[in-house]
């Protein structure tokens, strides 16, 4: 016996109706499963991009130690002929040619583990970026410039400062006595840096400078 036509046309008409639910619903789950992705994605990014910037804070942070550990008094002469410090450090902005931190290290130990001539290097920030300067020598020929070298990317502050022998940190430092440019080199006991990052995050790390007999009065 043969169905009547008009069920037959009701059942077709209810797959129909299954049918463009089952999409939406696919529809719906894939929405859901591609922002949870993203989601995801994003997430992996982010953390791969912090554990990098994290990398690098780390690697300036271990040369800073090393350049600390190297200090030396020994003062140079500048492209204007004038001499500087041994280290030196300035709250004004620096220039084209200067750096916040100015100082005198050892040169760093050959793979015959004898050492490099020594070295003047400093560091500032310019631009968003935290760079370091190396000049070519000590005493500098005129119009010397120093190569300049991008240590941290994104950041949007750097402040320094010196710890004196009285416990009182200072922006402003200068290691060459005032009344007798002939003596030893005074250095901090500490130096400080402050970095802020593009997030407004803050990364702070007090280096302890090695104690120098001839800087105690």
């Amino acid at each position: 016996m043969r169905a009547p036509r008009f069920s037959r046309q009701r059942q077709q008409a209810f797959t129909l109706i299954e049918l463009l639910i089952a999409l939406a619903i696919f529809a719906i789950m894939a929405v859901m499963s591609y922002r949870t992705l993203d989601t995801l994605f994003q997430t992996r990014e982010r953390l791969n991009a912090d554990a990098g910037k994290l990398r690098d804070v780390a690697l300036l942070f271990a040369r800073l130690d090393d350049d600390f550990a190297s200090l030396l008094d020994r003062r140079v002469r500048n492209a204007d002929n004038l001499l500087d410090d041994a280290l030196r450090l300035t709250a004004l902005l620096p220039g084209a040619n200067d750096a916040t931190l100015v100082f005198t290290r050892a040169g760093f130990a050959a793979g015959s583990g004898e050492s490099a001539a020594p070295q003047r290097v400093g560091y500032r920030l310019r631009e968003g970026k935290f760079e370091l300067l190396m000049w070519p020598g000590l005493d500098s020929a005129p119009r010397t410039t120093p190569q300049a070298h991008v240590a941290l990317n994104g950041i949007r502050d750097a402040r320094w400062r010196a710890l004196d022998r009285a416990g009182n940190w200072q922006n402003v430092w200068r290691s060459t006595p005032v009344g007798d440019t002939a003596k030893v080199g005074a250095y901090p006991l500490a130096l400080e840096l402050t970095l802020t990052l593009a997030d407004g995050s803050e990364l702070r790390r007090v280096f302890a400078l090695r104690e120098r007999s001839a800087d105690v009065p």
